[in-house]
């Protein structure tokens, strides 16, 4: 994949707060990488004739695609440091997001992100950007790492102009594609080469259409399950679940005292359990799972490069790389709090940005001092013992 990236005007301890509205319906992580599976898992002359039904950008730049299977020589980037001194989270936050720091990028690794929207169509600004995932792909370590962020994360992001302070999926709100990637960008300092944008309404007919997906189960999980909904799974290993049960199992988060940590790990169990059903799906399969998903996908890469890079994937193995979680849920870089009365996530941002270089890349150019400013310690404590911005 190219790194010569297309011009883009940038157009937990986790608690149970994070799903307190009880119309969430399918935010699921595993329904993102469906597109990136099931394109790179059939034949190239056959998806031709259905990358009609997907809505490309029309911002898409220009068909340039890079040798995507030579191996370059990495590149030497600017060493940024931490912000050394704010007077508040708000300030911090927003430091860190305009310190002009050179964003770790590589010719060897492709970055595409992965929306989840709830939204009237789902593929629109005015939707929410209510699950987010990095996928990268590295040709030179032959895997692909996934990176969950959550869409509650307060962050700092311009909107057309205007300085905002908001949760993480408000980007993609009010600036659709192109905002919520910048606000990715700034604080994550990672380049993001594509974006697919996928619309929930399809999630079960695409797990039914491959034929269900295999999952490890455990004892708990499915004791959760069967006492708390209409549904009836069995546990243990390679358990098959159909499309709703998917559903069910990936939306789970009382189960855990971690809650939302445990989520996104069965979520990304998800994840490989259908890029494997995926693999092994018969043409009559993927022709139902690719007419029920094309049309509620929106992508900035072009249907050539769609083309080239799914020839690549059939022909020099990408879609049989290991996939690795990217861990970011630890409490000593993430803390839950509240602005005002909305539940929020406040991050340190330069850690996390640290580990997901190191992970995607193998090294990082951020440097994080031992006795730098914790952006924690510019939170206030409510009197229930909460962290506010301040």
């Amino acid at each position: 994949m190219t790194q010569n990236k297309k011009s883009k005007t940038k157009k937990k301890g986790i608690s149970d707060f994070f799903w307190k509205d009880k119309k969430q319906r399918a935010k699921n992580i595993c329904f993102l990488l469906t597109v990136f599976s099931i394109i790179l898992a059939v034949g190239v002359g056959y998806v031709n004739s259905k990358l009609d039904m997907i809505q490309i950008d029309t911002n898409s730049g220009e068909d340039v695609i890079d040798n995507a299977l030579e191996i370059y020589e990495e590149e030497e980037f600017e060493i940024m440091q931490a912000v050394s001194s704010a007077s508040s989270y708000n300030d911090f936050i927003y430091q860190w997001a305009n310190n002009g720091g050179e964003l770790r990028s590589s010719k060897n690794v492709i970055n595409v992100l992965l929306v989840g929207v709830d939204g009237n169509d789902g593929l629109e600004s005015g939707g929410r950007s209510d699950t987010l995932m990095l996928a990268s792909l590295n040709k030179k370590t032959k895997k692909i790492y996934l990176t969950s962020f959550f869409r509650d994360t307060w962050t700092y992001m311009n909107i057309g102009g205007s300085d905002r302070f908001n949760k993480m999926n408000a980007s993609f709100f009010y600036g659709g594609d192109s905002a919520l990637i910048d606000t990715l960008e700034k604080d994550f300092k990672i380049n993001i080469d594509y974006y697919v944008a996928v619309d929930f309404s399809s999630f079960t007919d695409i797990i039914n259409a491959l034929g269900g997906l295999k999952i490890d189960v455990e004892e708990y999980e499915a004791n959760y399950i069967n006492r708390t909904t209409v549904h009836t799974i069995e546990h243990g290993e390679n358990v098959v679940l159909d499309g709703y049960e998917a559903l069910v199992y990936a939306r789970i988060r009382h189960s855990d005292s971690d809650s939302d940590v445990s989520r996104t790990r069965r979520q990304r169990k998800v994840i490989s359990a259908l890029i494997e059903s995926a693999k092994g799906a018969s043409f009559s399969q993927l022709n139902d799972a690719l007419d029920s998903l094309f049309k509620y996908v929106k992508t900035d890469l072009t249907k050539m490069q769609l083309l080239s890079y799914g020839a690549t994937a059939l022909t020099n193995g990408w879609i049989n790389y290991e996939i690795k979680q990217v861990d970011i849920s630890s409490e000593e870089i993430f803390k839950t709090g509240y602005v005002g009365s909305n539940a929020v996530v406040f991050v340190d941002f330069p850690a996390v940005a640290e580990i997901v270089q190191t992970a995607v890349y193998g090294d990082s150019n951020v440097v994080n001092s031992e006795d730098r400013i914790k952006p924690f310690s510019l939170c206030s404590v409510r009197s229930d013992g909460q962290l506010t911005a301040r």
